[in-house]
């Protein structure tokens, strides 16, 4: 019941700090100032509660809450400003928290109006990770907006915890986390060792030296530096400095390295890695200059547990040089597969690599906790519990007592898996798949644009590489060239790549805008529920006029059922409760002809994809103009919306919209939530298999915008084919 609680009252917070940034957002300032100030603000208010407790105060007088909250107007901004002032030239921790601290709020009533609303509440009292459940909260609310401030990555507290379960730091241990965002592993690594003994001496070395952080991001240093003080953790002196790990040069070696660095290219303007880092192998890739700067500073003996995308386990060239180096130097000894759903970025397809210093790898045991497993950041996100059995399999402390639960012939999909060192050395990469479930392919527009880009620049890199050898280049362009990062790539790699996401693309923009990703949700529109209750009324007058037959009732909608968030004003329903009618087509007509005259103007239609599926004509239509028809048999899905009267066949579905559903829009939706027995060995689809099918439903005026974007972006694509999953 108190974990209950304190959700409840983390819930409550979140809303509020989300209040809170509206109130600012009319006031013009941005997402990332409003963080920043509310960050410096609330950690006053908990340093008073704090206080207030007992629990002590290291903040110089004349610079605490209780001088700021009783002013108002110009002499509010003045002290608040000399507060910041005061605490960003503090020594230690505090100095840390107040890293470059300035004022972004200069209006004086909304200044007062934050501290008035962060008055209201205790917020102290909050168990765990408090500023990282605030900041995450934020987060979500921005989800892709790389704008606002979001696009960045912040590990699911669920998947901290159990990393810190299996890799298992001891009291006595130094524990770093190079790129630590708002402190999460460190924090967790704490909470896990302070339980293992009472000893004074003991507790005093993990307050004070246990812990060491990096970011290169100034609020996320001041998030961590926060996090930590509110647990008295290194209070005299910050165990997170601001800083670019990449170019650490010092000899500091930690026994544990609990981290998840950022994905990704090297921005552009920063310090070259290799120039600072001799020893490490040349690439541009963040991931992989991290992983080698892990391997760097971890103790002989020591243990890592990192996430990493899916490209260090797989890429060629320089990757796979500093792959061959891990397994050499260290061994590698378990992999966990994550799903996607479970960052902010939708579709990155992580790992979290476990390995200690000290002896070349043999056996990989491997977890596969991503085919076919759906999470989502609202509807089902993923909770500790999710990776219990993972943890159980992973015997950490008698990893000689490992036992498989996949058995080729008892069990072939089952998820914790030994590959021997033979196995292991046969192979090229160490993307390691077996269980035999469809896997999704869970990247957003975003991440496709972006991997096209980059084969796109690789491609213009490697034409001016061929140029250069031909002494085609002016002296301008070969320096530019000389200063891009080396492509490990061929061109025919590259192309592939380019054009396979092509195609990627045209699904991925279908499935975006049928979650609201593409489209603005505009208040004007009504709701979604307003709309299900007037398609209610017309379907119930119908009914009563003879015009349609009345239908069965059908169940609700379960979470389970809801495969991804929506916006707030759509609604989940089934396709069968707004549809007037879902019937089966019928025998081919008698005055069938192949041949299309005077007599035989009325398309008949079949399941095949070619020419929309029309294969003759006939004198009388039997299906009514602007319905979908879903193919039943064969190409089992496919979905096509008929602008004309027909005659539809046998193996061949027609979905009667209500007026108030725009018919283009179900057949996108079709489209992109294809019946799950598609490319599988389910014989048919039938009426009473469709009639359930759970789709989103936006408001009609979001319907025509919806169509009408992808008929503006769908052309971008034209040539590439839907892919049926």
């Amino acid at each position: 019941m108190a974990q209950e609680k304190n959700q409840k009252t983390e819930s409550a917070l979140l809303s509020k700090v989300w209040n809170i940034a509206n109130v600012l957002a009319a006031a013009g300032v941005g997402f990332t100032d409003y963080i920043t100030q509310l960050t410096y603000i609330l950690f006053l208010k908990m340093d008073d509660e704090k206080e207030a407790l007992g629990l002590g105060s290291y903040l110089p007088e004349g610079s605490k809450w209780k001088d700021l909250c009783a002013l108002s107007g110009t002499d509010l901004v003045e002290k608040y400003e000399e507060i910041l002032k005061e605490l960003s030239e503090s020594d230690g921790l505090i100095g840390t928290i107040f890293t470059r601290a300035t004022n972004k709020i200069d209006r004086p009533v909304m200044l007062k109006k934050v501290i008035d609303m962060v008055s209201e509440d205790n917020w102290y009292m909050m168990d765990g990770d408090l500023k990282g459940a605030i900041y995450e909260g934020i987060l979500e609310k921005n989800g892709q907006d790389k704008k606002s401030g979001a696009g960045q990555y912040f590990t699911p507290r669920a998947l901290i915890a159990a990393m810190v379960d299996v890799v298992d730091p001891k009291i006595t241990e130094t524990v770093a986390d190079p790129c630590c965002g708002t402190g999460g592993f460190l924090l967790a690594a704490y909470e896990h060792m302070r339980k293992q003994s009472k000893d004074v001496e003991k507790q005093k070395f993990l307050k004070n030296n246990a812990l060491f952080g990096a970011d290169n991001t100034s609020l996320v240093v001041t998030l961590a530096s926060m996090n930590l003080y509110l647990h008295d953790i290194g209070v005299k002196k910050s165990p997170i400095v601001y800083q670019d790990s990449l170019l650490d040069t010092s000899d500091h070696l930690y026994q544990v390295v609990l981290t998840n660095p950022p994905f990704g290219t090297r921005p552009q303007g920063s310090v070259e890695v290799s120039a600072n880092r001799p020893e490490f192998i040349k690439t541009s890739d963040n991931q992989v200059n991290f992983l080698q700067h892990i391997m760097s500073i971890v103790r002989t003996g020591g243990r890592v547990g990192v996430v990493l995308p899916d490209s260090v386990l797989t890429d060629a060239g320089t990757t796979k040089q500093v792959r061959d180096k891990l397994m050499k130097d260290y061994n590698l000894h378990t992999i966990l597969r994550l799903p996607t759903g479970i960052f902010y970025a939708n579709g990155v397809k992580t790992n979290v690599l476990f390995f200690d210093k000290g002896e070349p790898t043999q056996d990989i045991w491997v977890y596969d906790y991503r085919t076919g497993v759906k999470h989502t950041m609202a509807i089902k996100p993923m909770a500790r519990a999710h990776l219990q059995e993972f943890v159980d399999c992973y015997c950490a402390g008698h990893q000689q007592d490992r036992q498989p639960t996949y058995d080729a012939e008892t069990n072939p999909n089952g998820r914790w898996r030994c590959f021997s060192a033979q196995e292991v050395a046969a192979r090229e990469d160490l993307n390691f798949k077996w269980i035999d479930f469809t896997e999704e392919d869970d990247r957003s527009v975003s991440d496709i644009l972006d991997e096209m880009q980059s084969a796109a620049e690789g491609l213009t890199h490697i034409v001016k590489k061929a140029r250069k050898r031909l002494g085609l280049l002016s002296d301008d362009e070969v320096q530019d060239i000389e200063t891009t990062p080396e492509i490990d790539d061929t061109a025919a790699t590259l192309y592939t790549q380019f054009i396979n996401n092509v195609a990627s693309l045209k699904n991925k923009l279908i499935e975006a805008a049928i979650q609201g990703k593409l489209t603005e949700q505009l208040p004007e529109d009504g709701t979604a529920e307003e709309l299900y209750q007037q398609i209610q009324q017309e379907k119930l007058a119908l009914e009563k006029a003879g015009k349609i037959k009345k239908a069965k009732p059908l169940p609700p909608i379960s979470d389970e059922e809801k495969p991804f968030d929506i916006p707030e004003n759509w609604k989940w329903v089934r396709i069968g409760g707004i549809a007037n009618a879902i019937y089966a087509g019928g025998d081919k007509p008698k005055d069938f002809s192949k041949v299309k005259d005077n007599t035989h103007l009325i398309p008949v239609v079949g399941n095949g994809v070619e020419n929309e599926g029309i294969l003759g004509y006939t004198g009388k239509p039997t299906a009514k103009a602007y319905t979908v028809t879903v193919a039943g048999r064969g190409t089992i899905g496919f979905s096509v919306f008929r602008k004309y009267e027909y005659c539809p066949v046998v193996r061949l579905i027609v979905i009667e919209q209500n007026a108030n559903i725009d018919p283009r829009y179900i057949q996108y939706v079709l489209q992109a939530l294809p019946e799950s027995g598609v490319g599988s060995s389910i014989p048919q689809l039938t009426v009473p298999m469709l009639t359930p099918k759970v789709i989103p439903l936006p408001p009609l005026a979001e319907q025509k915008r919806i169509v009408a974007k992808l008929e503006e972006l769908l052309p971008l694509c034209q040539g590439s084919t839907i892919e049926r999953r």
